[in-house]
């Protein structure tokens, strides 16, 4: 089984998942970061899947339901920026189309500098 890590950097806690993963059990502990940082006060997750094994890209109708289980997780509370590989990021971002529309902000990317640039809004 894989790794998961959480910390706290200034405003912005970040959670990494890494090596052999399953998908359903990456869902809930990254639903579980989503309302841990929300319990600790913050708005701002980074989630760092790039290092990750034993998962496919999914397909649109997973997308659809996990960006489902973390928007119930953060209760429009918690911004997300997923970084992970490209393969895994879809060309029409129909993942962060579908978090939208069930309230929850996110976006996607290839490195970190990216995610936290969008996190702190620069």
């Amino acid at each position: 089984m894989g790794e998961a890590s959480f910390e706290v950097i200034g405003e912005v806690a970040r959670f990494r998942l890494s090596g052999e993963q399953v998908l359903e059990d990456s869902v809930r502990q990254i639903a579980d970061a989503i309302v841990h940082t929300k319990e600790l006060g913050l708005d701002k997750l980074l989630v760092d899947v790039t290092t990750i094994a034993g998962v496919a890209p999914p397909g649109v109708a997973t997308r659809h339901w996990f960006m489902g289980e973390w928007a119930r997780a953060g209760r429009g509370s918690v911004r997300v920026a997923m970084v992970t590989r490209p393969e895994f990021i879809e060309p029409d971002r129909f993942g962060v189309i579908a978090g939208m529309n069930a309230g929850f902000v996110s976006n996607v990317f290839e490195t970190e500098q990216q995610a936290l640039d969008w996190l702190l809004g620069r």
